[in-house]
């Protein structure tokens, strides 16, 4: 009889893991969330902006360079953390003006992240006899959050209509948000309200990422094209909203 029970008790595991679905998130709690910025409610809104702004204008940096990045020709190509923080923070300039000093500890944060981001990917860059490196915008961006994340808390993400890296999987309010600035079509506006992550209050802004000619290769046409990276192309035009930049700041 105990050998018996002992039996059931081996197996028993394996058949509730066999049975049930793999994969999938597990239930209840919460992400890990540990904020070390807060900022007021009266400078959420404006906190949440420039940080989605400035996000936007390192992406056109970015972009700007792609011919030169994807030149299998060239190694070298010049385009250091330091040398893409310039042209960053000269594009940011006008944004900036009037930050408060917690929103400057914010913003100086930001640029660390994102210039880290940059050097972090350095040898990938310059590699020569590779025409696409796996290295682009949103690349950038999703790599600059999370380091942005590990020295502020605040959570930024690019949740998409068709998302193509499981960490921008919109999550219930990015759905309903995109549901709504795509019947808005380009008379979409940017989105913010407060929220609670776990314990925390926060609040929750959205700003529309609109496609330009550059995003066709991958998300225009034909649509359902393999593109250069192996995916579908979503048959997409100039102008047309493929996603959000969604940014979660903690309000003191």
């Amino acid at each position: 009889m105990k050998k018996i029970l002992l039996l059931v008790l081996l197996i028993l595991p394996f058949s509730v893991h066999a049975s049930g679905d793999i994969g999938i998130p597990a239930k209840g709690g919460f992400p890990e969330y540990l904020f070390l910025e807060k900022v007021s409610e009266a400078e959420a809104n404006s906190t949440a902006e420039m940080i989605a702004k400035a996000i936007a204008l390192g992406r056109l940096v970015i972009f700007a360079q792609m011919g030169k990045l994807t030149d299998p020709e060239l190694g070298d190509k010049g385009f250091t953390g330091a040398v893409f923080l310039s042209q960053w923070e000269s594009s940011l300039e006008a944004e900036f003006m009037g930050a408060s000093p917690a929103q400057q500890r914010i913003i100086d944060k930001l640029l660390w992240a994102g210039k880290l981001s940059m050097d972090n990917n350095q040898d990938r860059l310059n590699v020569k006899g590779v025409k696409w490196k796996h290295f682009l915008p949103a690349k950038w961006a999703r790599e600059t959050g999370l380091m942005f994340n590990s020295r502020t808390g605040i959570v930024t993400k690019q949740p998409s209509i068709n998302y193509r890296h499981p960490s921008n999987a919109p999550d219930a309010k990015e759905i309903e948000v995109l549901t709504k600035l795509i019947k808005a079509g380009k008379d979409a506006k940017p989105v913010g309200e407060y929220a609670m992550m776990g314990k925390q209050k926060v609040y929750r802004y959205f700003d529309p990422i609109y496609l330009m000619p550059p995003c066709l290769a991958c998300h225009g046409k034909p649509k359902g094209e393999l593109d250069m990276l192996g995916f579908e192309k979503d048959g997409f035009e100039d102008g047309d909203l493929i996603g959000v930049i969604s940014v979660a700041v903690p309000v003191k």
